[in-house]
């Protein structure tokens, strides 16, 4: 394998990925992906999440330990599958590694401050997925970093860079979604060729000759006449551009599932960097 670790982007879904049978064509996706990580035997993992956004221009750095699941759903399911409260994800946390990064990202130029939180369901619900538990455990230390408050995509390629930096085999990873339009999803408001246009210009971008031209090309992406009926907020498309710039010299890459849309939502998943 290669020497050095590769990047990955998870379109993360929702808590209802875990059990709607139309979401079930997701799992194979996730898993493969828990199983090319677990294969990598990274010694950490970094991760940013659409549901971790700090509200200002300061990075947040969990130093939480231990950290508990959040059900930090956008929906009231009480009153149809109340089931959902009582999932868990088992899991490690480290404040010595969020102490780690918070140094690092200081000495980057990065303004950067502690906080105390659970881990949002941008990463525990993929991770249900990615490593089940009683089957492929993931046995190492699980930190997550803030997005920035709004939508400077630069701001966000410059964390990446920093990120990757970091060395010492720790896997940094983007929790988010290429589309995210939960109105559109529930209201039907839309119409599913927009997500499918974004994920096939996507897909084809990742696919440029040289990482350069890919950064531009996906940074492109927001100039879309329909983007704002893909993203009418910026939170969950800003672990994209952060893993843009941790994959800023890596060349190759794979897709996971793609041509899964629904009105307002992609799930693509991809890796930057091959794996030798």
């Amino acid at each position: 394998m290669s020497t050095k670790l590769p990047t990955y982007f998870i379109g993360h879904a929702g808590v209802a990925a875990l059990f709607f049978e139309n979401q079930k064509p997701l799992h194979a996706g996730f898993r493969a992906i828990g199983k090319e990580i677990k294969a990598l035997n990274p010694d950490a993992i970094v991760i940013t999440s659409g549901h971790f956004q700090s509200p200002n221009d300061v990075i947040q750095v969990n130093l939480q330990e231990p950290t508990k699941v959040w059900h930090d759903f956008a929906v009231d399911w009480h009153p149809t599958y109340p089931h959902v409260y009582e999932y868990d994800y088992p899991h490690q946390s480290s404040r010595a590694l969020g102490e780690k990064v918070l140094r690092h990202l200081k000495d980057q130029g990065i303004q950067a401050e502690p906080v105390y939180r659970d881990l949002d369901h941008g990463v525990w619900v993929p991770f249900k997925l990615m490593f089940p538990e009683g089957e492929d455990e993931l046995e190492i230390p699980i930190l997550e970093v803030s997005t920035y408050d709004g939508d400077d995509y630069q701001k966000h390629l410059r964390l990446g860079e920093a990120l990757a930096s970091l060395g010492e085999r720790i896997l940094i990873i983007g929790s988010g979604m290429l589309v995210h339009n939960l109105d559109a999803m529930r209201n039907k408001s839309d119409v599913i060729e927009v997500a499918q246009s974004i994920e096939a210009e996507t897909v084809h971008a990742l696919a440029s000759r040289t990482p350069e031209e890919r950064t531009k090309r996906l940074l492109q992406l927001q100039q879309r006449d329909d983007w704002q009926r893909a993203h009418p907020t910026d939170e969950h498309i800003l672990p994209l551009y952060i893993t843009l710039g941790v994959g800023r010299d890596l060349e190759g890459h794979r897709v996971w599932n793609t041509d899964q849309c629904t009105i307002g939502q992609s799930f693509t998943c991809f890796r930057l960097g091959n794996i030798i």
